[in-house]
């Protein structure tokens, strides 16, 4: 059984979970344990060195997917298919981690797709999309973990876009084969990852420019929304590296624009709940603030919790001020659909 002392090297051996191990903490390594090298590393260690990664929560997720896997589920699906992958070999990454719904919700039949954040360079699905898609199964939202391509050299916008919206079409061609419901879903993502799940609401980065209809409602974590504002606070030669990586070596604002959230906002976006600590070191709060100041001035239902405390990358929220987020996040979702 897996506990706050089990070690990375125990899950890159375990029997059922060692094909999904890349997808933990993926980056371009793609081994799976992010930038924890040493195999003897435990959980709590982990949150040791990253204090808002809760050893308790990555042990509930990862027992939650422990279940799916001995049951015989499938876990992990492909969002690509082989043609595409042959003519892009940095598609093969992307995939789809399946908590299922454990019971039926009292209303319609709900799904999710969550992006982990990792400033753009890694997906920490491990420490936060997992935790939270094991809760959301447990309230009975079939959920899905997106492991979409990160920074590798190359100009990596839009790529993470294009893998949500693949990745949402997917779900909707398969949704009577796996028994899903993609009438009422929604996308849901956290830190940089939040911004991915942001953008999916706009015209030009979202549901609209992929045929796909548009989501009840978008749920965010500490989100990145002003890319070009977020990532100029940063040191200099952190910032050009950032900007290169997702833009490309002419990066400028006018380019970087076309990515930030709040601009491109109109009145057909979706509703949304947003969680942030005000303490938050990493993202700057204004980030969330800004965005529902745009959601107010559209008239969009919006909820918005902002804990005094909780710092960045908290998750699931456990032993945080921010605790039971997802509950309350979930109620919100089923408020709309009543209303």
């Amino acid at each position: 059984m897996i506990t706050e002392n089990t070690k990375v090297e125990d899950l890159r051996k375990h029997k059922d979970l060692k094909t999904l191990f890349p997808y933990f903490i993926y980056n371009q390594v793609g081994d799976g344990a992010g930038n924890f090298k040493k195999d003897a590393t435990c959980l709590k260690e982990i949150e040791q060195k990253n204090p808002t990664w809760a050893a308790e929560d990555m042990v509930y997720g990862l027992r939650q997917l422990e279940q799916i896997c001995a049951s015989g589920g499938q876990v992990l699906f492909d969002v690509y298919d082989s043609k595409e992958v042959q003519e892009s070999p940095d598609k093969e990454c992307v995939k789809l981690i399946y908590f299922p719904a454990k019971q039926c919700n009292n209303g319609s039949r709900k799904t999710i797709i969550l992006a982990a954040g990792g400033a753009y360079g890694s997906v920490c699905s491990m420490v936060e999309s997992f935790p939270v898609a094991a809760r959301l199964a447990e309230l009975g939202v079939d959920a899905f973990c997106l492991n979409y391509r990160v920074a590798d050299g190359k100009a990596l916008f839009p790529r993470p876009m294009e893998d949500m919206g693949a990745a949402c079409q997917f779900l909707m061609q398969h949704q009577d084969t796996l028994g899903i419901n993609m009438e009422h879903y929604a996308v849901g993502g956290f830190s940089a990852g939040g911004h991915l799940a942001a953008c999916w609401g706009t015209p030009e980065l979202g549901y609209a420019a992929y045929q796909v209809s548009k989501p009840d409602i978008i749920l965010l974590a500490y989100p990145m929304i002003d890319v070009w504002k977020t990532v100029s606070l940063a040191p200099l030669p952190i910032r050009a590296m950032m900007l290169s990586g997702y833009l490309g070596k002419d990066h400028s604002q006018k380019v970087c624009d076309v990515y930030n959230v709040e601009q491109h906002m109109d009145m057909t976006y979706p509703p949304a709940f947003v969680v942030q600590a005000e303490d938050d070191p990493t993202v700057p709060v204004w980030n969330s603030q800004v965005f529902i100041e745009q959601l107010q001035t559209l008239q969009i239902p919006y909820c918005y919790e902002h804990p005094q405390h909780g710092l960045h990358g908290f998750g699931l929220g456990t032993n945080t001020e921010a605790v039971g987020w997802v509950d309350r996040a979930f109620a919100f979702w089923n408020k709309l659909e009543r209303d």
